[in-house]
């Protein structure tokens, strides 16, 4: 054979080995595109992990009582499940208690409230329904149509009081606040059987020096030589003790509202709110926290016709 033909026979060889890899490369990657999008799609598939908000905003929400989507919280329900609250039927967390002026249509409005650090004024509020009218028809909830919670919000000066309602719906009473600064009142009422607390601030002028929340203690003053023993019971229950001279005298407590004794409990920071009865002779509660956080407990009881009140702190790791 020529040298022509040979290097002619050479180059078809060649074209035919080229064309084979070509053909093989558009089995194997056939739109050409494995190395210049193989980063982005690693980052589009698992954008919670990139840019940490699945593990880090999202939790932080649900444990603060926040409603994380249905996806988010099926991904969270380990032992945060139900930080938020109860589901409310949505598929969703509803928020605790207390933190909101309004639900489900009813809005609590303040009318009146005091002013000056120390000097008795009146208080008055109303729950307006979905109509925008005063409510005039409540429920009888612990002996009391309505229940009215009032705290600073560092946790300090604890009062629980009951306003009385005129005809037009006005609930008012005469209330002296100890301190400046910002107060939280809540409003726990029971409406056509259904228990909902409203919350709204109130601000007091003067100058406003916070105290650090107690730490955490077993044992604590309810005040006339009375102390308060807490014990854990078993998981979201709390059973206290009254001790007079080292003895206990919880078989002597008297009735207060309807029940041995009322526990309110709070979390520090956004003040969730938390309102439990015992249940029987005991003073004993079954408490569900919403979640990690501090929170501060006062349980009130009624010995020798008097109320005392003990408080007690208690810190949920997150």
């Amino acid at each position: 054979m020529s040298v022509a033909a040979r290097l002619s026979a050479f180059a078809l060889l060649l074209a035919a080995v080229f064309a084979a890899a070509a053909l093989a490369g558009g089995l194997v990657d056939p739109d050409g595109a494995s190395d210049t999008t193989g980063t982005a799609h690693g980052a589009t598939a698992t954008p919670h992990d990139t840019d940490g908000t699945h593990g880090g905003a999202s939790a932080d929400a649900h444990g603060a009582g926040g409603a994380p989507d249905a996806t988010d919280h099926g991904a969270d329900a380990g032992p945060d499940h139900g930080t938020a609250g109860h589901a409310d039927g949505t598929g969703q967390a509803a928020a605790p208690p207390g933190l909101t002026a309004e639900q489900d249509g009813y809005r609590l409005v303040l009318d009146a409230a005091p002013r000056t650090v120390g000097v008795t004024a009146p208080l008055r509020l109303r729950i307006l329904g979905p109509d925008g009218r005063a409510v005039r028809r409540f429920d009888v909830a612990h002996a009391r149509r309505l229940h009215l919670v009032v705290v600073r919000r560092d946790l300090q000066h604890f009062r629980h009081v009951h306003p009385v309602m005129g005809a037009d719906g006005t609930w008012s009473i005469r209330l002296a606040l100890p301190a400046a600064g910002t107060y939280r009142l809540y409003a726990d009422t029971t409406i056509d059987g259904v228990q909902r607390t409203l919350g709204t601030d109130v601000q007091l002028p003067g100058t406003f020096t916070p105290r650090p929340v107690a730490r955490p203690a077993t044992l604590a003053d309810a005040g006339d030589g009375l102390q308060v023993r807490r014990r854990p019971g078993p998981a979201g229950s709390v059973a206290f003790d009254v001790l007079r001279d080292g003895r206990v005298v919880t078989g002597e407590l008297e009735d207060h509202l309807g029940a041995r004794g009322h526990l309110v409990t709070l979390r520090a920071g956004d003040l969730a709110y938390l309102h439990t009865h015992p249940a029987g002779d005991r003073l004993a509660f079954g408490v569900e926290l919403p979640g990690p956080g501090t929170y501060r407990s006062w349980v009130e009881f009624r010995l020798d016709g008097r109320v005392h009140t003990a408080a007690f702190t208690e810190v949920v790791p997150g």
